[in-house]
């Protein structure tokens, strides 16, 4: 009885998430709607952030990011992620960090000095080491930019 319990309020927490929860992905991606910073800095004691996309039909993860010469990247380890078939679709993507949502366009970098650098900020900030090259190794990088189109403030 007490399992069943358990996972009937596992269950109702999970659903009442708007967000992903660790690697379990989510939807629409709730916060304060927040202008693109002039840069990134702040993020490098952050370790998890979330990413919205989808838009018709928001899905959301946890992912890794870095910042790199005033940008931000997320990195997929492969192209077969619902995340990032979603993005090669469509890229317009939420970004969230600490309740903050920022609108954003996820660019395919494919400048290699550029991906050998920001891969080296993944290795410091994340303590992993490098393991041959990332993008031979089915690997995609993004750079996320700023979107013009304003996300819809909550109702209150």
């Amino acid at each position: 009885m007490r399992a069943v319990f358990s996972t009937t309020i596992g269950v109702f927490l999970l659903a009442a998430c708007s967000g992903p929860m660790g690697p379990i992905p989510g939807d629409e991606l709730e916060g304060e709607v927040t202008p693109w910073p002039a840069d990134w800095l702040f993020t490098e004691a952050i370790e998890n952030v979330l990413l919205e996309t989808n838009p018709d039909d928001p899905y959301s993860v946890t992912v890794w990011g870095v910042e790199h010469n005033g940008k931000f990247y997320v990195a997929a380890g492969s192209s077969d992620s619902s995340w990032v078939e979603h993005i090669q679709r469509n890229n317009a993507v939420v970004l969230s960090i600490e309740h903050k949502l920022y609108a954003a366009f996820a660019e395919i970098v494919t400048n290699m000095d550029e991906i050998d650098r920001v891969m080296a900020r993944y290795v410091t900030k994340y303590e992993i080491e490098p393991d041959g090259n990332f993008i031979e190794d089915g690997g995609i990088l993004y750079r996320l930019t700023p979107r013009a189109t304003e996300l819809a403030q909550p109702s209150t």
